[in-house]
C-alpha cells in the first residue's frame, strides 16, 4: 500500500545524511554506519502521510520535517543506549559499546545540534512551539526512567506517564509537524497529533510485551532487558503486584534470579494478556481519531497502525 511513497523516503534518507554531515571524516563514517543500520522509519513515514507528500505543495518542507524527525529519534536512541548501558541495539553494537560513553554523548550532542540547526530553517511558529514542548517531555522521561529505577512502589499511571514522554511524544510530534508544514486545518493538525499520541502509546507498551514474548533474533537484543536493568514497565509493575515479595531486594537480585523472574512473566498468560488489552485500548483510541482525515490518508494510518500491532519486533 505504501509504495508510492519510496521514492519520497529515499529522497527523506538523503536528506538525513545531508543534516549528519559533519565534515569530519571519522565523525561522519561513524554517523553515517550508525543510520545505515537504520530501524523501521515508523516517524518518516508517517510525517510523509500526515504530511500529505504526494500531494501538498509544500513536498519540500515534509520531506526536510520527516528527516528532522528521524534524526531526533535515532539521537535519543544513542543517549538511550547511554543511560541504559545497552551493548546492542538493532542487533548491531552500541555507540557507546564500541567507543566508550563520552564519546557517544557527545554525538548525540552533535546531531541535537545539527536538528536545532534545520529547524532554525523552518519560519512556523506553530512547529516551533510542539517541537520545544517534544524535546522537553523527551529529557524529562528520561529523568524520570532514571529516577524509577527498580522502584518497587511505581504505579501504573507513573508507568504510563513515563512512555508519554519517553516514547508517545515523539510519534505524535512526527504526525503534527507533517501536518503543519503541509498547511492542513487545525481540526486535521489536532486529530494528526492525537491518533500519533495514541498509537505510541499503544507502540511501546507492546515493545514491553515484546520484551518478554519476542525471541532474541527477532528483537535485536536480549529479552528481559527491562527487568534486569531495573526499568520497571507494566509486565513488570503487574509481576510486582502479584508477586511483591520476590522484588523487596530488587536492585540487589543476582543475574539468575532476575532470569527467574523474567521466564515466569513469559510463562504469564494473565499478565501478558492484560498488556496486550491495554495496547489494544490506546490502538483504537487512535483509530477514533482517524474519522477527520481524508479517507487515503485514514487508510495509509490504519495499515501502518495494523502493521506495527502485528510486530514481533
Amino acid at each position: 500500500m505504501l509504495m508510492k511513497y519510496n521514492d519520497y523516503i529515499v529522497t527523506t534518507k538523503q536528506k538525513i545524511q545531508k543534516i549528519i554531515e559533519s565534515g569530519d571524516y571519522q565523525l561522519d563514517n561513524i554517523v553515517k554506519d550508525y543510520f545505515t543500520a537504520g530501524g523501521k522509519g515508523v516517524r518518516l513515514q508517517l510525517a510523509l502521510i500526515c504530511g500529505d507528500v504526494i500531494n501538498t505543495k509544500n513536498k519540500e518542507d515534509v520531506i526536510n520535517i520527516a528527516a528532522i524527525v528521524e534524526v531526533i529519534h535515532t539521537t535519543t536512541l544513542i543517549h538511550d543506549d547511554i543511560i541504559d548501558k545497552a551493548l546492542e541495539r538493532r542487533g548491531r553494537q552500541t555507540l557507546n559499546n564500541i567507543y566508550g560513553n563520552k564519546k557517544a554523548l557527545f554525538i548525540g550532542d552533535f546531531l541535537f545540534a545539527r536538528i536545532l540547526k534545520e529547524v532554525s530553517k523552518i519560519n512556523n511558529l506553530l512547529l516551533h512551539s510542539y517541537l520545544t514542548k517534544t524535546l522537553k517531555e523527551l529529557c524529562y522521561g528520561e529523568l524520570i526512567q532514571s529516577k524509577d529505577l527498580y522502584n518497587i512502589d511505581s504505579r501504573s499511571i507513573d508507568y504510563l506517564k513515563k512512555i508519554k514522554r519517553k516514547t508517545a511524544i515523539l510519534i505524535a510530534f512526527a504526525c503534527v509537524s507533517g501536518a503543519i508544514v503541509a498547511n492542513k486545518s487545525d481540526e486535521e493538525i489536532i486529530a494528526s497529533y492525537n491518533f500519533g499520541y495514541y498509537l505510541g502509546m499503544s507502540y511501546q507498551i507492546m515493545d514491553d510485551y515484546l520484551d518478554f514474548v519476542s525471541d532474541n533474533t527477532k528483537l535485536g537484543k536480549d529479552t528481559g532487558q527491562d527487568l534486569l536493568n531495573g526499568n520497571v514497565t507494566l509486565p513488570i509493575l503487574l509481576k510486582i503486584k502479584k508477586d511483591r515479595s520476590k522484588f523487596l531486594n530488587y536492585k540487589n537480585l543476582t543475574i539468575e534470579q532476575k532470569q527467574v523472574l523474567i521466564t515466569e512473566i513469559k510463562n504469564d498468560q494473565e499478565i501478558l494478556g492484560i498488556v496486550k488489552e491495554k495496547s489494544d485500548k490506546y490502538l483504537n483510541k487512535a483509530i477514533e481519531c482517524l474519522n477527520i482525515l481524508n479517507p487515503t490518508i485514514r487508510a495509509e494510518l490504519t495499515y501502518i497502525l495494523n502493521k506495527l500491532s502485528n510486530r514481533e519486533n
